[in-house]
């Protein structure tokens, strides 16, 4: 790469494509490009960014984007809707079409819960005026992610995983 880097992170490398298919090129060359360059280019999906926050509140007041987030979406075991309801389709699609109608649609929020879920963490969260039972007031869909989940709890790599695959046929350009 055109760079050093220091070891262990994680980078975006643009591969030079003259490096590929050359007799006796031992190494391939690239430079190291902005993560958001796959999409930004040619519209691949080249995974998600997450940060911590220090309070519910603070995940929307501190978006990292200047118009914040076109589509939130809080998971919660107790949640309005099933990703297999006919309704929830119905919903993300109308939701999607009206952010496209007025512009593009850019960001999309997911808040995963801790064990208690996020109805808890609104309770803890003093800087907020709604009880945890009013969560989904935050939010533009209230989904269950996982009906069914045969456990208490779902950790949250576990979260991560099954709701973007549960999600990204709707989020997601085909």
């Amino acid at each position: 790469i055109d760079r050093v880097l220091t070891p262990g992170i994680r980078c975006t490398v643009q591969m030079d494509m003259k490096s590929y298919g050359t007799p006796g090129k031992k190494h391939l060359k690239g430079k190291v490009v902005s993560p958001s360059a796959p999409r930004e280019h040619d519209g691949t999906y080249w995974g998600y960014s997450v940060r911590m926050a220090s309070s519910i509140k603070s995940i929307f007041d501190e978006a990292p984007y200047e118009s914040g987030y076109d589509l939130k979406i809080g998971t919660s075991e107790r949640g309005d809707l099933s990703v297999d309801d006919e309704l929830f389709k119905e919903k993300i699609n109308n939701k999607i079409e009206q952010i496209s109608s007025s512009s593009s649609f850019q960001h999309a929020l997911i808040v995963l819960g801790g064990v208690a879920g996020i109805e808890e963490c609104v309770d803890a969260d003093e800087t907020i005026n709604i009880s945890g039972n009013d969560s989904r007031s935050l939010f533009d869909l209230w989904l269950n992610i996982c009906e069914y989940q045969g456990s208490r709890t779902i950790r949250t790599e576990e979260a991560v995983l099954i709701g973007l695959s549960r999600l990204c046929p709707f989020v997601l350009p085909v």
